[in-house]
């Protein structure tokens, strides 16, 4: 007599299980966002003139389930905010494509700020009054840390 087994529950099972991954890796990247956002902002790196730079940096989870485009128009809105009527620089608010392309399955954290003259401040006055790289560099791991501790949570 052959041995027959139903794995229908097994298939159904390990469809539970990605769909769970999926959200909880994207609950621990908002959250690695936010931290992100907030380490960013609370930088000493540059001294500002308008207050473009520090409230138009944002910080915020991509992906399958999340273009970041909410969060974008929000960061857009806060440089244009702060720069309308500004005459001290010539700075503007931008929006632009941030140039990063995922795979179908690829998630990740786009940490920017929405101004004109922040390839400035990154680059060509790097070390100096550049922040986003260093925040990156120096809060990987705590991002990991914040990414996991969402996992462990959904486990308990």
């Amino acid at each position: 007599m052959p041995i027959t087994i139903d794995d229908r529950g097994l298939y159904t099972g390990l469809e539970r299980l990605l769909a769970r991954i999926d959200q909880v890796t994207d609950t621990g990247l908002a959250r690695g966002a936010d931290h992100l956002e907030q380490v960013a902002r609370a930088t000493s790196a540059y001294e500002g003139m308008s207050g473009a730079t520090r409230a138009s940096t944002t910080a915020y989870a991509i992906g399958p389930n999340s273009d970041g485009s909410a969060e974008a128009t929000q960061g857009f809105a806060a440089a244009v905010d702060q720069l309308t009527g500004f005459t001290g620089h010539q700075g503007q608010a931008v929006s632009q494509d941030s140039g990063v392309v995922l795979g179908p399955d690829e998630k990740g954290i786009i940490l920017t700020v929405f101004t004109d003259y922040i390839d400035l401040l990154e680059r060509e006055l790097a070390g100096d009054k550049a922040f986003l790289g260093p925040t990156l560099a120096s809060e990987d791991t705590t991002v990991t840390a914040i990414v996991a501790e969402a996992s462990r949570e959904a486990l308990r």
